[in-house]
């Protein structure tokens, strides 16, 4: 069964374009060497109430196998890495997973 993952990131003020330089970075790597992970889409979105600009990751996983192998790539731990060396978020990342409740996926 797929598992859908929503990472909600919120970046240091005028930082997020370098959050989503790196992210873009992590997902060439998922998309050469993880083929469990079948979506890793990067968008961004404003957070007004907070006045803050939030990227939010869509992610979906084959299963838990592949979120594992994807939350303990290299990659991801480097990406980690650089989050925290160039103070680039000011919050923890939130996760949430996702089940779907109704409506439909796709028209695609």
């Amino acid at each position: 069964m797929a598992l859908d993952i929503i990472a909600i990131i919120t970046p240091n003020g005028g930082k997020a374009d370098r959050v989503v330089e790196l992210l873009q970075q992590v997902s060439e790597h998922v998309k050469a060497n993880e083929p469990g992970t079948l979506r890793y889409e990067i968008t961004r979105s404003m957070n007004k109430k907070a006045g803050a600009e939030e990227i939010i990751m869509l992610e979906s996983y084959k299963d838990k196998a592949a979120l594992d192998a994807h939350g303990s790539s290299k990659e991801f731990a480097a990406f980690q890495k650089k989050l925290k060396e160039e103070q680039l978020v000011g919050a923890p990342m939130q996760l949430k997973i996702t089940k779907a409740a109704g409506g439909f996926a796709s028209r695609l």
